[in-house]
């Protein structure tokens, strides 16, 4: 389980299992099988992720701005604010995806809602 302080595991998962796909030229499921992260840690939390590479600066701002929010730092709290914050992003996400910079998970509209 991560902690609301170690965002930065939550990233290097991703990052790593990105980084597995190219090394190996492989599935998405392959790369989460051979770096060894479940689907849900990624699921769970690819709002953080996306936002963090595309911009780090507004990625920056929600983290904290839910951390003075809130006396308790509550990760799907910063995931769903992520998310809504890559609604603004879509287009460009969808290019990083296409050039290998992001995972190739495609959300549903409703990911973006911060639901």
């Amino acid at each position: 389980m991560v902690k609301g302080s170690n965002l930065q595991g939550i990233h290097d998962r991703y990052l790593g299992v990105l980084e597995t796909m190219k090394e190996n030229q492989c599935s998405l499921t392959e790369a989460m099988r051979l770096f060894g992260v479940p689907r849900n840690t990624l699921r769970d939390f690819i709002g953080i992720c996306e936002l963090r590479i595309i911009d780090q600066e507004k990625y920056d701002r929600v983290v904290q701005s839910v951390r003075e929010r809130t006396s308790k730092t509550s990760m799907k709290l910063i995931e769903l604010k992520c998310r809504e914050a890559l609604s603004d992003y879509r287009a460009q996400a969808s290019k990083f995806k296409t050039e290998k910079k992001l995972l190739p998970c495609y959300p549903k509209d409703d990911f973006y809602l911060g639901k």
